[in-house]
Order: structure tokens, then sequence, then C-alpha cells
């Protein structure tokens, strides 16, 4: 049986161990890479939205959006996947402001309906 010398096996486990050290990151670096989700926004007739955040967000990210009618109209509803249907926060009379959080793609639309007088 040949006997292994001592550097050789210092040098294996530096090597080993750089090995698994360099394949350890790769894993970390791809695991924490955010899961990133599509978001539409969109205004029925009648009013619009600011800012229009229609876009890619990584999960978790919250989206505060504003609804705005034109004149005539008043902001009647939120709706959208993720059984949507936010209180509104006045802004100003007639606005309504809500904060939406991503965890999935999701498609929100304010509705907004003709003055009663």
């Amino acid at each position: 049986m040949k006997k292994l010398s001592f550097s050789f096996i210092i040098n294996l486990i530096i090597s080993t161990t750089l090995a698994y050290s360099c394949s350890n990151e790769d894993m970390e670096s791809e695991s924490s890479t955010p899961t990133q989700y599509i978001l539409s926004i969109k205004a029925s007739e009648g009013g619009s939205i600011s800012p229009d955040a229609t876009g890619i967000y990584d999960e978790g990210a919250t989206i505060t959006i504003t609804a705005t009618p034109d004149e005539g109209y008043e902001f009647n509803r939120w709706l959208g996947s993720g059984r949507d249907n936010k209180k509104c926060a006045m802004v100003r009379p007639g606005n309504c402001r809500a904060t939406f959080t991503i965890n999935s793609d999701r498609n929100i639309q304010a509705y907004f309906q003709i003055k009663s007088d």
C-alpha cells in the first residue's frame, strides 16, 4: 500500500474546502434572488390612477396608488386579483388612496360611477 504525503493530504483538504465554499456561495446567491410579479393597474371610465405603477415588482413590495374621479364621477371601489376591495384613505374629497402588497401577479382596477345628485 502506498503512503500519501502530508502535503498531498493538506492540499486535498484545502481543495475540497474551497470547492464546497464556492458551490455553497453559488447556491446562496441563487436563492437570494427575489421572486418577481407583474402588476397591472387601470381605471374604468370616469377617472384616473396615479402614479401609473404598472410594472414588475419584487415579492412583498407595497404600492400606494390614488384614484381620482373626473368631474361628474365619484370613486366606487377597487377590484382585482387577490380579492382586493380596499377601503379608501381620502386624500382630497372624492379621491381614494390605497396600498397594495405584491404577493402574486396582480390586476387591479379602480372603478368610478356617475355622481348621483
